[in-house]
């Protein structure tokens, strides 16, 4: 797809790809988008068609959400300073019948790789579809995976050089090991990284206000998650995204429910997940998740992010023992100490927020294949899994080329 000005013709400036013609497309990623009946047992339904979001929609709207949610959400877009078209899609959680459409990602360094904006543009553009198509109030919602804490990825993203070469950009940060990126503060090494940025970056008509925004965003004394949500705040808050911290403690009573019969039935979740994934391999795909049956979907949250396991006559996380009662009275008195893991996650995002899709990068969708059993387990409607656009970003030149000489992209693969 060409990234070009508004002047030019947007038909004439992209050209499609079929994904299945390269090489480093996976399997399943191709089913689902052109054979969905291969993968219909794992799934809520085919996101193209219609009588899938019917179902979806019938089932959500028949159902109520905590109206707290609402008001968790938006004391942070307030405290973001969050564009006022973000605060109004906010403020429709209220209204009894709204829906969300949801996507989400880790919070990089600068925003991230491209991926995560294509998630948050293809969020916006189903949502308009699906509130036009269906006569239904929709939400679009970015969920910042802000307890996640895989630091060394986090911190680093990729540009273009000058001389259009890949370039990494690191944050020094300094962290516990373990740590959550929510718990992480910019301090004054933010400045320098900027600068690195600015060294790389090509001089072009937009280089001056990204990096002038970039400073605004990424300041001293800022949290990295909360650095972040306010980028994705400023690129898209102005056409109705709404960007959650899915660390705030605030929401964490909402889903206490959940984290407790999480540790009432243990290892169900995962033995579900790896059930569904013995499956998946069985149909000739892969297994994206391979739970430990003695785990459960939780961790407990000290500092670090540990994960508890089961054991006989209770739990563990970390060097911490936990008899099943204490543990569980620990979940009712303070679930802010409680942080789903990557089978819980979709469960818990489905029940803060009346959830009819969710846009899923090719690796999330194999995962969330896992899940269907999990949601019914927790009596929760599984969202339809809708696929991010992927995106090639080329320059002028290159649509030329490949129209003047009837070439495809697929064409422009390595031969030797």
């Amino acid at each position: 797809m060409l990234a070009d000005s508004p002047r030019s013709n947007a038909f004439d400036s992209n050209i499609a790809i079929d994904l299945r013609q390269l090489p480093w497309a996976g399997r399943l990623v191709c089913d689902y988008c052109h054979t969905f009946d291969q993968l219909e047992p794992f799934y809520a339904g085919a996101p193209t068609a219609e009588s899938t979001w019917k179902q979806v929609l019938a089932a959500r709207q028949d159902r109520t959400i905590s109206p707290g949610i609402a008001n968790v959400v938006l004391r942070q877009l307030t405290a973001r300073n969050a564009p006022t078209a973000a605060i109004t899609a906010a403020e429709r959680l209220r209204t009894p019948g709204t829906i969300t459409i949801i996507t989400g990602q880790q919070a990089g360094l600068f925003g991230g790789p491209l991926f995560t904006l294509l998630k948050a543009l293809t969020c916006l553009k189903l949502a308009h579809a699906i509130a036009r198509d269906h006569r239904v109030t929709v939400v679009p919602v970015f969920w910042v995976d802000a307890e996640d804490h895989d630091l060394d990825e986090i911190r680093t993203c990729h540009v273009l050089d000058r001389n259009l070469d890949p370039h990494p950009v690191t944050l020094e940060v300094t962290a516990r090991a373990g740590a959550a990126a929510s718990t992480v503060r910019l301090d004054a090494t933010i400045a320098e990284t900027i600068a690195q940025l600015r060294d790389l970056l090509p001089e072009t008509e937009f280089t001056a206000d990204v990096m002038d925004s970039l400073e605004k965003t990424y300041s001293e004394g800022a949290g990295l998650v909360e650095a972040f949500a306010r980028w994705i705040d400023m690129l898209l808050g102005s056409h109705g995204l709404v960007v959650f911290d899915a660390s705030d403690p605030t929401a964490k009573p909402i889903v206490r429910n959940v984290f407790a019969q999480e540790l009432k039935t243990p290892g169900i979740t995962s033995r579900l997940a790896a059930s569904a994934g013995a499956d998946l391999v069985a149909h000739g795909y892969h297994a994206q998740v391979e739970p430990q049956p003695n785990t459960v979907a939780l961790f407990q949250l000290d500092g670090t992010r540990q994960p508890i396991r089961c054991e006989a006559g209770g739990f563990s996380a970390g060097v911490q023992k936990f008899s099943s009662t204490a543990l569980l009275d620990k979940v009712e008195s303070d679930p802010s100490h409680f942080s789903p893991n990557v089978l819980l996650r979709p469960i818990v995002q489905d029940v803060l927020f009346p959830t009819v899709s969710y846009v899923a990068g090719p690796n999330e969708l194999a995962y969330l294949g896992q899940l269907r059993d999990v949601y019914e387990h927790f009596d929760v409607p599984m969202p339809v899994i809708y696929p991010r656009a992927s995106v090639t970003l080329v320059d002028r030149s290159t649509i030329r080329f490949l129209r003047r000489h009837n070439l495809s992209f697929e064409d422009l693969q390595p031969r030797d």
